[in-house]
């Protein structure tokens, strides 16, 4: 349900944006227009596009007058010109529309970054900490998929050694 709006209220910058299609002669519009410059040019943009597409929309050809490329080679000549609420921001404007476009990211990508931690640090189901033991390991063991030798097959060796040394 639309609240109506008497000629005494004031409307903020959204509320103005709204009424920019129904700106037929809006009094309120019109007041808002007239104290807030960001809305006014804002305002001046759109009711240029709706006269292009309006023109675009016509029948009748569109044929500029005589001065519109002379004024138009001036125009490219002085170069862009600076909107006046660009010229107006402050610095602590910036910063703030650029930490509030920021933040949001900055929260998502540490969400995510948590995430991938935990899943990462997270052991297989069914693997409990008893099953892997240091002193257990041998190097290379997992390559050559042979099993951890023992004390026993370690003595044998070193027996089998000294007895080919030995001459046996």
């Amino acid at each position: 349900m639309k609240r109506k709006l008497s000629k005494e209220a004031t409307v903020g910058c959204r509320q103005a944006r709204r009424l920019f299609a129904q700106a037929a002669g809006d009094a309120t519009l019109t007041r808002h227009l007239q104290s807030c410059a960001h809305c006014a040019f804002e305002y001046r943009l759109f009711d240029l596009q709706r006269r292009a597409l309006d023109l675009a929309a016509s029948p009748e050809q569109v044929v500029p007058d005589k001065d519109f490329f002379r004024a138009l080679r001036a125009r490219i000549a002085r170069g862009p010109e600076l909107s006046p609420t660009r010229a107006e921001e402050s610095w602590a404007a910036a910063l703030l529309l650029t930490a509030r476009q920021l933040v949001p990211a900055m929260a998502v990508l540490l969400l995510v970054i948590l995430g991938a931690t935990l899943l990462w640090n997270q052991q297989p189901p069914g693997a409990s900490q008893a099953a892997i033991r240091p002193r257990e390991r041998v190097m290379f063991s997992d390559m050559y998929d042979y099993p951890a030798p023992t004390r026993d097959d370690v003595l044998e060796t070193l027996v089998a050694i000294e007895e080919r040394q030995n001459g046996k």
